[in-house]
């Protein structure tokens, strides 16, 4: 990882490193994180090696949920079993810290010259999520791009009211939010605003879309 972080100019410090036993239970990973977190304000990331192989154990998924839910602070998951096979090594660290320098808010890469952005332009996407066969309620996800190049972010997420909503009543609400901030990044409100809507058939759109953008 040394190597790695030297090549592509990244800062970086010793991190703190803790073993957790035994390692197949969540509980003794979220005790340790519990543990070490308590007093965590200079933490940017977690980054947890964790055992097993993809797909076949709950601990990802119980930790990611500890993690958003009760300490909001990034993290990156690397299964042991793939670092253990020494093969591509250097790659699959490369992309690893890529995506924990997205995470921190950095930009990876960027597209020169983006089209209609010769104005100050908001590129905004939204979906709904549902889980009706759950009965819970359905939750609004929007982000907007901060700068010329669409490579910051800001975002917001809302539950909606009813069990299986799609049209958005709390758009206003978001969007309002998205053009303040975009106004305090660049010091005025878009000129323009590019909408991506997903999760709406073609037989939704007048109804959802067209509501929506009224």
């Amino acid at each position: 990882m040394k190597q790695c972080l030297d090549t592509v100019g990244y800062d970086s410090s010793e991190p703190a490193m803790h073993a957790v036993r035994p390692g197949m239970r969540s509980d003794a990973w979220i005790r340790e994180l519990k543990a070490k977190l308590k007093d965590g304000k200079d933490i940017q990331m977690i980054v947890l090696i964790l055992p097993g192989a993809k797909g076949k154990s709950t601990l990802y998924d119980d930790i990611k949920r500890f993690l958003l839910t009760e300490y909001p602070i990034p993290s990156q998951v690397v299964l042991a079993q793939t670092i253990q096979r020494g093969k591509n090594l250097r790659s699959i660290i490369s992309k690893v810290l890529i995506q924990m320098n997205a995470k921190l808010g950095g930009i990876p890469w960027a597209v020169d010259n983006l089209p209609y952005m010769d104005k100050p332009t908001m590129i905004c996407g939204l979906d709904v999520f549902h889980a009706t066969n759950l009965g819970k309620k359905s939750v609004l996800a929007l982000s907007a791009s901060m700068n010329n190049s669409a490579t910051t972010y800001w975002s917001t997420s809302v539950v909606q009211d009813d069990v299986g909503q799609e049209a958005s009543n709390s758009l206003c609400t978001g969007m309002a939010g998205a053009c303040e901030a975009f106004k305090r990044a660049n010091g005025s409100f878009p000129a323009q605003v590019i909408f991506y809507r997903d999760g709406v058939g073609e037989g939704q759109i007048q109804g959802v879309c067209g509501a929506e953008i009224n």
